[in-house]
């Protein structure tokens, strides 16, 4: 069975990067839970992601 990266990959699109852009685009615009649940991440690592679309190394 292929993977979804190995498929995407084979018709030369980018998937992890597409999957990083979908996650900035969705820190900026939607409540941090929202994007912990539709990413299916803990939400320290959505606070995480949040501080990076922001450009705040301080945390």
């Amino acid at each position: 069975m292929i993977s979804t990266h190995n498929l995407l990959n084979q018709y030369g699109l980018p998937g992890l990067s597409a999957r990083n852009t979908a996650v900035i685009e969705a820190v900026i615009s939607l409540p941090l839970i929202v994007v912990a649940d539709l990413f299916g991440m803990h939400p320290g690592t959505a606070q995480s992601w949040v501080n990076y679309a922001k450009g705040d190394w301080s945390t």
